[in-house]
C-alpha cells in the first residue's frame, strides 16, 4: 500500500500554535468588548437581587395575610362562643373586630387566597349583623374580580342570602338564581350544595310553594341529617300544610 507524502509545514506555519492563537484573541476580544461585559454583568447581578427581594417580600405579604385571616377566624370563632353562652355585647364587639381584620387583609392583599378568604369571612359576619346593605355591593364587586371558581361559589352563596334576607321581590329572584347557579357548578354533596337546598327551599316556602320548598329540604337532607333547630321547625311547618 502506497503511503500518502505528508505535506511539509511552512516556517510560518511550524511557528503558529492554534490553541495559543484561539487564548490570545479571546484576550483581545475580551479587552475589546470589556465594558460590555461589565455592563452585561452588573445588570445581571441587579436583575438576580431584585428577583430575590420581590420573592422574600411576596414570602412576607403571604405570612402577613395568613396570620391576619388566622386571627379574624380566631375572633369570629370567640364571638360565636359567646353567643352560645349568653354574652351578646362581648359576643358583637368580637365579631366586629373580626371583620374589621378580615376587611383590610382583603384591602391590603386582595390578590392573596388568605385575602380573599378574609372577604368571604368579612361578609359572612356582615350577614350576621345584618349589614346586608354594606354586604351585597361589596360581594358583587369581589364576584366581578374573577377571584377562582371555589371562592367564587362561596361568595355567590352569601350573597345569595345577603339578598335572601333583604326581602325584595328582585332580591329573592337573584337569590334564587344563585342558588341554582351553585348547585349546578358544585359537587352534589358538598356542603355548599347543602345551603343552597336550603336556600332554595326557604325562598319556595316563602313563595307559598310548599312542594317545591319540602323538595329542596329533603334535597339538602339527603346530603346531611345534621339539621339546624330552625330545619326541624321548617320541617313541622311544612307538615301542617294542607296537602
Amino acid at each position: 500500500m502506497a503511503h500518502r507524502t505528508r505535506k511539509r509545514l511552512t516556517k510560518t506555519e511550524l511557528k503558529k500554535d492554534p490553541i495559543n492563537d484561539g487564548i490570545m484573541n479571546s484576550i483581545t476580544y475580551l479587552q475589546d468588548h470589556l465594558k460590555q461585559f461589565i455592563i452585561g454583568a452588573a445588570i445581571l447581578v441587579v436583575i438576580v437581587l431584585v428577583v430575590q427581594s420581590v420573592s422574600q417580600n411576596a414570602g412576607r405579604q403571604a405570612d402577613d395575610a395568613s396570620a391576619q385571616y388566622y386571627l379574624a377566624g380566631q375572633l369570629y370563632d370567640m364571638g360565636m362562643n359567646s353567643f352560645r353562652y349568653g354574652q351578646y355585647e362581648m359576643a358583637i364587639g368580637q365579631l366586629q373586630t373580626a371583620r374589621q381584620i378580615a376587611s383590610n387583609n382583603f384591602r391590603a392583599f386582595p390578590g392573596r387566597i388568605s385575602g380573599k378568604r378574609s372577604a368571604i369571612l368579612a361578609a359572612k359576619i356582615g350577614i350576621m349583623l345584618s349589614m346586608e346593605s354594606e354586604v351585597i355591593p361589596s360581594l358583587q364587586s369581589f364576584i366581578a374580580s374573577d377571584p377562582g371558581d371555589d371562592i367564587e361559589n362561596s361568595a355567590r352563596l352569601h350573597l345569595a342570602i345577603a339578598l335572601e334576607n333583604r326581602g325584595g321581590e328582585n332580591d329573592l329572584i337573584i337569590a334564587q338564581e344563585l342558588y341554582l347557579e351553585i348547585l349546578n357548578f358544585s359537587p352534589a354533596n358538598s356542603q355548599i350544595a347543602w345551603e343552597s337546598n336550603y336556600g332554595l327551599s326557604r325562598i319556595s316556602f316563602r313563595s307559598n310553594d310548599y312542594e317545591t320548598s319540602r323538595e329542596y329540604l329533603h334535597s339538602a337532607l339527603e346530603i346531611s341529617r345534621d339539621t339546624t333547630e330552625f330545619m326541624y321547625y321548617q320541617l313541622a311547618r311544612l307538615d301542617m300544610v294542607p296537602q
